[in-house]
C-alpha cells in the first residue's frame, strides 16, 4: 500500500505541475483581469492540485497565487491527505483561524506537537466528499515524508493557497490573506511606491536578488503566530523555521531592494515582501502578536511596516506602531532604554548601574517579564538574536525622509541595532550578522537617513500584562 500510495503520489505531482504548466501559457503568466479569461478544471503550485468538477474562472495574484471565481466545488487535492504509518499527511485548511484552527490546533500533518484536529482537515479524501466553496482560502500541504523530522522542525514540505472569491479581482491584485472570511482584494500592484526604495551599489557578499525573490514569493504561514509550535507548520520550502532565521532573511531581502538594481528586477522580491506584509497584518486583525520569546518571533514586523509605507496606509501602519502594540512584535517588547528605575530593581545577572542610564538596552521579555533582564554583553540569554535587529533596522533606516524610523515608532529598536553593530556579536559563529550587512552597515550606515530619530532618552520598564 505505500508503494502504491507513492507512486499515485508522483504520478499526481506530475500531472498537476503538467496542468500549471499549461495553464501559464495560456495565461502567460498575467494576473487579474487578464488572466480572468482564463477556465480550468484544475489549477497547480508548488507541487499541489485542485482539481474541479467543471472548468471555472482562474486567475492569478501579484504573488503568482491562483484565484477561483465561486461557488466552486473542489473534488481532489494531490497529493491526497491519507494515513501514512499512522500520520496523517498533505492537509488542507480553510481559513485557519476563522475555522477554529489556530494556535495549536491545525489540520495538516498529525506528526509532532502542533495540535492536529481532523475535523480541520477539510481534504476530501480525508472527509469523503468534495470541498464546496463560495469564497474562502484554501490552505493545502504537502508533508515531509522521508526522513521523519524530529525535534521543532517543520514536518511540511510545501504550502499553497487557493483563494475563492466572488468577483474577479482587479488586474494586478494582491492575495487576500487567509486568516479571516474576508476574500476581497483591497490593495493593487499599480499602488507599490518604488520611491520609498534607494539605489546604492552592491557590496561585496551581495546574495543574489533572483533566488531570494523566488523563495519571497510563496506563502509564509503566520497562523500560530507567537508559538514555538510555529515552526512546525512553516513549511520548509516556502520559509526559514525560526524566527531568528526569518529576521535574516526578511532583513537582507529588504537591504537588497535598497541597491541600484533596476525597478523591473526588484519588483518580485518587492512583491513578495509587501504580500508577506499584508498576511501579518490580517494575521494582527485576526489577534495575532508575535511575543517576546528567545528567538521565536522575529522578523514579522518589517514586512507589515513596509507594505504600509509601499501602499501609503495608514491602517497598516497604525497595527504595526511600535508604541501603540509594544508588545505585539518582539523586536519593540524586547528594547528600551535603561532609566533610573532600572538600577537596583530585580533582575537576572548582571545589575543596572548609573553609568548606564539612557543606554539602548536588551531583555530577552522585557516588556512582559522585566526581571529576566540582566545588564551583561555576553552572558545575557538569547542577546545574540540582536545580529538579526541589525539588518531590519538598516533596512528601515534607509527609506527617505526617516518615515521607516518614524512608522516603526518605536526608537530604541534603532538604538540598540546602533549599539549591537559596535560591540559585535556576544555569540558569534552561525547566530552572527552575516558578511553583507556588515558590509552594508560599514558601506552605508553614514548616509542613512536620520531624520525623525531623537537621542536615546531614559525610560522607565513598562510591564504589559496579556
Amino acid at each position: 500500500m505505500i508503494q502504491a500510495h507513492r507512486s499515485f503520489s508522483r504520478l499526481a505531482q506530475a500531472a498537476g505541475l503538467l496542468i500549471a504548466a499549461l495553464a501559464m501559457l495560456v495565461s502567460c503568466g498575467s494576473s487579474g483581469s487578464d488572466a480572468a479569461q482564463d477556465m480550468a478544471a484544475s489549477v497547480s503550485q508548488h507541487g499541489i492540485t485542485w482539481y474541479f468538477d467543471q472548468e471555472y474562472r482562474v486567475g492569478r495574484y501579484a504573488n503568482g497565487d491562483w484565484w477561483v471565481l465561486g461557488p466552486v466545488t473542489i473534488t481532489r487535492i494531490s497529493p491526497e491527505s491519507v494515513d501514512f504509518n499512522g500520520r496523517i499527511i498533505n492537509g488542507t485548511q480553510v481559513n485557519p483561524l476563522a475555522d477554529g484552527g489556530g494556535r495549536n490546533q491545525i489540520g495538516y500533518d498529525s506528526d509532532g506537537q502542533m495540535g492536529y484536529v481532523e475535523e480541520l482537515n477539510r481534504a476530501p479524501s480525508r472527509t469523503g466528499e468534495s470541498l464546496r466553496l463560495d469564497t474562502g482560502s484554501v490552505v493545502s500541504t504537502r508533508s515531509r515524508i522521508t526522513p521523519t523530522p524530529s525535534g521543532n522542525e517543520p514536518r511540511l514540505e510545501d504550502t499553497a493557497i487557493l483563494t475563492v472569491v466572488s468577483e474577479v479581482p482587479p488586474d494586478g491584485a494582491f492575495r487576500p490573506h487567509p486568516y479571516g472570511t474576508d476574500k476581497t482584494s483591497h490593495w493593487v500592484e499599480s499602488q507599490l511606491d518604488y520611491s520609498i526604495l534607494r539605489s546604492l551599489p552592491p557590496v561585496d557578499s551581495t546574495p543574489d536578488i533572483a533566488s531570494r525573490s523566488t523563495q519571497m514569493l510563496r506563502f509564509w504561514n503566520e497562523q500560530a503566530a507567537g508559538t514555538w509550535t510555529q515552526r512546525m507548520i512553516q513549511a520548509r520550502n516556502n520559509q526559514p523555521a525560526y524566527g531568528s532565521r526569518i529576521a535574516e532573511r526578511i532583513g537582507t531581502n529588504a537591504l537588497l531592494l535598497h541597491l541600484d538594481y533596476p525597478n523591473k528586477k526588484k519588483r518580485d522580491l518587492l512583491v513578495g515582501l509587501v504580500q508577506y506584509g499584508l498576511d501579518n497584518y490580517g494575521r494582527t486583525q485576526a489577534g495575532g502578536r508575535w511575543w517576546a520569546d528567545g528567538g521565536h518571533n522575529h522578523g514579522r514586523k518589517l514586512p507589515i511596516v513596509l507594505a504600509g509605507l509601499a501602499l501609503n496606509d495608514s491602517d497598516i501602519l497604525n497595527a504595526a506602531d511600535g508604541t501603540e502594540h509594544n508588545n505585539r512584535f518582539q523586536e519593540d517588547c524586547t528594547t528600551w532604554y535603561v532609566s533610573e528605575a532600572d538600577i537596583g530593581r530585580e533582575h537576572r545577572g548582571d545589575p543596572y548601574t548609573s553609568d548606564m542610564v539612557g543606554w539602548p538596552e536588551w531583555g530577552i521579555r522585557h516588556c512582559s517579564s522585566p526581571e529576566r533582564d540582566n545588564a551583561s554583553w555576553d552572558n545575557a540569554v538569547y542577546r545574540y538574536v540582536g545580529a538579526q535587529y541589525v539588518p531590519n533596522a538598516l533596512a528601515m533606516m534607509f527609506i527617505p525622509d526617516g518615515s521607516g524610523v518614524e512608522a516603526w515608532n518605536w526608537q530604541a529598536f534603532f538604538d540598540y541595532a546602533d549599539r549591537f553593530r559596535a560591540k559585535g556579536n556576544p555569540g558569534s559563529g552561525a547566530w552572527g550578522m552575516s558578511t553583507f550587512t556588515i558590509n552594508m552597515w560599514d558601506a552605508y550606515r553614514e548616509i542613512a537617513n536620520s531624520a525623525g530619530q531623537s537621542e536615546p532618552q531614559p525610560r522607565a520598564p513598562a510591564v504589559f500584562v496579556d
